[in-house]
C-alpha cells in the first residue's frame, strides 16, 4: 500500500508541475499570446528609417488586441534625444498629415522615455521610446550611456 500511495504523488506533482510550465510558457506580454507575421495599421509604415526593426507582432493590452513593433536598442548613447526626437517627429508629422488627432490624455513622459498617443475613429497608435540606464546609482539620478528601444503599437478601441 506504501508504495501506491508514492507512486501516486510522484504523478500528482508532476501533472502539476507539467501544468505549471505549460501555464508559464503561454504566458507572454499582458496576458496574450503573441502571434508573428501581424501588420500595424498602414498609416504607420514605411517605419522610420533610422532604425533596425523587429517584426511585428500581435498580442493583447488590456484595451484589447494590438499589434507591436520594437527597434533593436540603440546601444550606448549619451544623448536621448538625438536618438528619440526624430523618431517621434516623424511620426507625429506623418500621423497628422494622414488625420489622426494627437491625444495629449493617453500620453506619458518621464526619464529616458515617453509614450506618444494619436487617435482616428476607433483606432489608435501609439508611438513610444524608452531608455535603459546603464549608469545606476543608489542615491543619486541615473544617466547615460543608455540603450534606448524605440516602439510603435496599433489597435482599435
Amino acid at each position: 500500500m506504501g508504495r501506491m500511495k508514492k507512486l501516486l504523488y510522484i504523478v500528482i506533482g508532476l501533472v502539476v508541475i507539467a501544468g505549471g510550465w505549460y501555464w508559464y510558457a503561454n504566458q507572454q506580454g499582458s496576458g496574450g499570446a503573441v502571434l508573428p507575421g501581424a501588420a500595424l495599421n498602414a498609416d504607420v509604415y514605411p517605419l522610420y528609417s533610422g532604425a533596425t526593426w523587429g517584426e511585428a507582432y500581435a498580442t493583447s493590452s488590456p484595451n484589447g488586441p494590438v499589434t507591436v513593433v520594437l527597434s533593436v536598442p540603440v546601444a550606448n548613447t549619451t544623448n536621448i534625444a538625438a536618438v528619440s526626437m526624430p523618431f517621434t517627429k516623424y511620426y507625429d508629422d506623418k500621423l497628422k498629415a494622414a488625420g489622426w488627432t494627437q491625444d495629449m490624455a493617453e500620453e506619458a513622459s518621464g526619464s529616458g522615455g515617453n509614450i506618444s498617443f494619436y487617435r482616428k475613429g476607433g483606432e489608435y497608435i501609439v508611438v513610444a521610446f524608452h531608455s535603459v540606464f546603464n549608469v545606476k546609482y543608489r542615491d543619486a539620478p541615473s544617466e547615460c550611456p543608455c540603450d534606448v528601444t524605440l516602439s510603435l503599437m496599433s489597435g482599435i478601441r
